[in-house]
């Protein structure tokens, strides 16, 4: 049984994708993705077989690139065809995103039975769209749909192999602006953190060829490639809420800070964190009402309460066998 992937655009969108591949053997996937270097650098990594179509995203852009894109859909078309052609799949997987039309496109023409997973909290507009044609509906989050299979968001082996009660000497605390920085982060939360009295060293991702002031007890790095070690010594961490971001610490049990980012599209961010924080695991703060002295009051109380307690309500063990359920559900039809 061979199946094409199509997943684009955000890591949130690849990396589940890749986990859920690893559940096959390499030979029988194909992923369809855009021509971005950091998608380029992730796939070839991954030794997946991946065809690169020069195609980005939609939303969100200008309207003279919204105006282009048709056009340049259009001329991936052949290349596209080709490569699918190609290899024949017998299945589709989309992951949302722009890149999931030409999934939608494939499956409707060649009548192959097309598989959705939306990782975040809110349906995004292609797979609201492919839901129409889909076999099954898979969601990262509980209520996303009507008639969807809750499978959870699937993440990677070394975080679901740890925990946060495994280490109890708590030596430091992480800041995640997500790989490429957040300028909000970079630029304002850090001179809130210089205030902050802690005694744990803050360790703060700045993203890549990020350059900023040096601070009297920060730590500053600009990627974390395994994170999970950084985990183990990590008392809380302060974040986006990206879906993946979310999955991985609900199912490690860390307790979290949230910052959404505000320009996600359908604001999925801010109903991501609302559902990690519901149980009380985490909370989350908006930009739209920064101020210093609010910032720094909020993170310095969640710094004093009982991080214990707030890791046992942060957890949900429903992310970590969320690509073999998914694998499972696509291999018995």
């Amino acid at each position: 049984m061979k199946i094409a992937i199509f997943a684009a655009g955000t890591g949130g969108h690849i990396y589940p994708a890749l986990t859920i591949a690893k559940e096959f053997n390499e030979k029988d996937i194909i992923f369809f993705a855009s021509s971005r270097e950091l998608e380029k650098k992730i796939y070839k990594d991954s030794k997946f077989k991946t065809i690169h179509l020069k195609i980005g995203g939609f939303r969100g852009k200008n309207l003279f690139k919204k105006l282009v894109w048709p056009f340049i859909f259009f001329l991936n078309l052949f290349d596209f065809f080709k490569n699918f052609i190609e290899f024949k799949p017998d299945k589709i997987l989309v992951m949302g995103g722009y890149i999931s039309i030409f999934g939608v496109l494939a499956a409707l023409i060649f009548r192959k039975k097309i598989y959705i997973h939306e990782q975040n909290s809110v349906i995004g507009t292609l797979n609201k769209f492919a839901k129409n044609f889909s076999h099954k509906f898979f969601s990262g989050f509980q209520d996303v749909t009507s008639n969807e299979i809750y499978t959870g968001n699937p993440i990677r082996d070394e975080i679901t192999s740890k925990g946060y009660g495994l280490n109890k000497e708590k030596k430091s605390i992480l800041v995640l602006g997500g790989s490429q920085g957040a300028n909000f982060f970079n630029e304002k939360l850090m001179k809130v953190l210089e205030k902050a009295n802690f005694s744990e060293e803050i360790i703060f991702q700045t993203g890549r060829k990020k350059t900023i002031n040096s601070f009297r007890n920060i730590k500053q790095v600009e990627y974390i490639d395994e994170i999970e070690d950084v985990f183990a010594q990590t008392k809380f961490v302060i974040c986006r809420s990206g879906a993946s971001t979310v999955a991985e610490l609900q199912a490690y049990a860390m307790p979290a800070i949230f910052i959404p980012i505000l320009n996600s599209i359908d604001d999925h961010q801010t109903v991501n964190a609302k559902n990690a924080c519901k149980n009380g695991g985490g909370i989350y703060l908006s930009e739209k009402s920064f101020s210093e002295d609010l910032f720094l009051k909020e993170i310095t109380s969640f710094y004093n309460s009982d991080l214990n307690k707030r890791s046992e309500n942060m957890f949900n063990d429903i992310h970590k066998d969320a690509a073999s359920r998914i694998a499972d559900e696509i291999k018995q039809d």
